[in-house]
């Protein structure tokens, strides 16, 4: 009979480096949106740009960012 040993891992939960932090802005008035981005900027213009022309005030953040399970210590 084969013997089995277990050994305990302490796992972390970090950004995946390869994948960039992707956000978007949504209007709250309507199904407007902007493109994702990697940068703030884009979107932050286009929600201006977005309330400039319709008057609406309300907007929403989404922010993407993928994530990785690593055995902890080891290196990204």
């Amino acid at each position: 009979m084969a013997r089995t040993t277990y050994r305990y891992v302490d796992w972390s939960l970090g950004t995946d480096p390869e994948q960039p932090l992707q956000r978007r802005i949504e209007c709250a008035s309507c199904p407007a949106a902007s493109g994702d981005s990697p940068g703030q900027l884009g979107p932050e213009q286009w929600a201006l740009r977005h309330a400039g022309a319709t008057g609406h005030r309300g907007y929403r953040e989404i922010a993407i960012a993928h994530l990785q399970a690593r055995p902890a210590g080891e290196e990204a």
